[in-house]
């Protein structure tokens, strides 16, 4: 697992897990919070040869995952949900997202990160979001 933190002045106010949902036990990660499944809603780029084998963390992937189309409102309203769900939560608790792809090492992954970037951002840094990639170092999955 790798885990991006994104320090703010405060305690940890949300956790971000990207997840792939065909590996075994995924779901079990799945324990609160919101849950996007971006299986049909995005382009996978594990189709290309060239990206097959990197990950959302690599420039070009997470360029490639942002720029399909659908994917900055999808992102921008995730954000949305997740930063108003951080309001609800008392002091002390996390909000939580999970969002899962096929194999938890592109789209997930990209699509965490900047959900995660956006709601830090929209909390002016004030508190801080870790974004934890479970199956990022997993091998690529085959076509389903």
């Amino acid at each position: 697992m790798k885990t991006t933190t994104l320090e703010g002045r405060g305690f940890v106010t949300a956790v971000i897990r990207s997840i792939g949902a065909r590996h075994d036990g995924a779901h079990d990660l799945v324990t609160d919070g919101l849950y996007v499944d971006l299986r049909r809603a995005l382009r996978n780029p594990a189709d290309d040869p060239t990206m097959r084998y990197r990950t959302g963390l690599d420039d070009d992937v997470y360029e490639h995952v942002l720029n399909t189309p659908g994917a900055c409102d999808l992102i921008n309203r995730t954000a949305v949900q997740l930063h108003l769900l951080v309001d609800e939560v008392p002091v002390g608790r996390v909000a939580r997202l999970t969002v899962a792809c096929q194999g938890g090492r592109h789209r997930s992954v990209a699509v965490a990160e900047a959900v995660g970037r956006r709601v830090w951002a929209a909390m002016g840094g004030d508190y801080g979001v870790e974004i934890e990639h479970h199956h990022i170092d997993h091998p690529v999955l085959p076509s389903a």
